[in-house]
């Protein structure tokens, strides 16, 4: 593991978003780098954001997952409209097709948990963080995902 006196927040959330999450995304058939994540379907785009909180400290960082569907000839029709715009925050400004929290989407008893985020702590080990993610993106998010990316 690295020295945390060499890392803040920042370092260590990307540290572990390219060493752990990106992996285990692509290896659930998603592809993409950085903090966004699709999946082809025959007629839609699913994606898989990586939000931070905008309120972060030197020692950590809270962080949640954004799901979305959006169909092909809407994303086109996005870019023909509007090509001018930057094509991930084109898509984010103007999104046409389902998204949610993943919160939303993870139930317990039969209902959405609402706001799910999670901490990373600068230093501390992130492997059971980055897993458990991972499970919810497979349990539930992907589910939701391909549920929606049905002809």
């Amino acid at each position: 593991m690295e020295s945390e006196i060499e890392r803040n927040s920042q370092d260590w959330f990307r540290f572990m978003v390219d060493t752990n999450l990106a992996p285990g995304l692509r290896a659930l058939g998603f592809f993409g780098v950085g903090r966004r994540f699709r999946i082809e379907g025959p007629r839609h785009w699913g994606e898989i954001a990586v939000e931070q909180s905008r309120s972060f400290t030197a020692r950590a960082v809270r962080f949640t997952l954004h799901i979305g569907v959006m169909s092909r000839d809407e994303w086109a029709e996005q870019l023909r409209v509007r090509p001018y715009y930057p094509a991930s925050e084109a898509a984010k400004a103007q999104w046409m097709g389902w998204q949610a929290p993943i919160g939303d989407v993870v139930e317990v008893g039969g209902f959405p948990i609402g706001e799910l985020w999670w901490e990373l702590e600068v230093g501390r080990p992130f492997q059971a963080l980055a897993r458990e993610v991972l499970m919810m993106v497979r349990e539930y998010a992907l589910p939701a995902i391909r549920e929606r990316m049905e002809p």
